[in-house]
């Protein structure tokens, strides 16, 4: 993990980024129209983790028998992608994880990516992948650029993303602590929103 997580995963301190947060919605929320943004400026995108359920063990349901730095410590191990969608983007992981699965019997393939091979493992234990969505209704490149604060806070090391995420606008300048510390906020944020909404686990069948 960054510094910045693993600190916040050790004191359960975290980072006191609500004003960069606001700053960076705040900027997008009305963009420069004279310029052009990558993808445009329609706010339909939102992010997405792809959790672990053999991790969290359905964390919503047992959060109250853990320390909120047990459930953090438990959410931020989860997570084993981190996404920029528009409707059904987070998906089509699952579809083409799908495809790998029925051409294997659920086996786990040789040929596919880390992220696909770690779904293909999820099934064949009987289990589903958690997909949950956080920051919705904003424009591509907000969110974009809170998954590459994410990913950055988390690590390439410990994803199955391929490749680190791109940063617009001011926050393209800002010193990388000062971008990673706003990951941790964000990933706390979305445990909060994930131990609200509840866990669900797409499956292959």
């Amino acid at each position: 993990y960054s510094p910045e997580l693993a600190s916040a995963l050790h004191t359960y301190r975290i980072p006191p980024s609500q004003a960069d947060e606001m700053a960076l919605a705040a900027e997008f929320d009305q963009p420069d129209k004279t310029r052009r943004w990558r993808e445009g400026l329609l706010k339909s995108s939102f992010n997405y983790l792809l959790l672990d359920p053999r991790v969290t063990q359905n964390l919503p349901a047992r959060c109250q028998l853990l320390s909120p730095a047990q459930a953090f410590q438990t959410f931020v191990q989860a997570v084993f992608y981190v996404g920029k969608g528009t409707r059904g983007r987070p998906y089509r992981h699952l579809y083409e994880a799908l495809s790998h699965y029925q051409e294997g019997q659920g086996a786990p393939a040789t040929q596919v990516s880390s992220k696909v091979r770690h779904i293909l493992e999820i099934w064949a234990g009987g289990q589903g992948v958690v997909s949950m969505h956080c920051f919705q209704n904003v424009v591509p490149v907000e969110a974009y650029t809170r998954e590459a604060c994410m990913v950055d806070a988390i690590g390439l090391r410990r994803l199955t993303n391929q490749k680190k995420g791109n940063y617009y606008g001011s926050v393209a300048a800002w010193p990388m602590k000062r971008r990673r510390s706003l990951g941790v906020f964000l990933l706390h944020r979305a445990l909060r929103i994930f131990l609200a909404g509840g866990e669900r686990q797409p499956g292959p069948a």
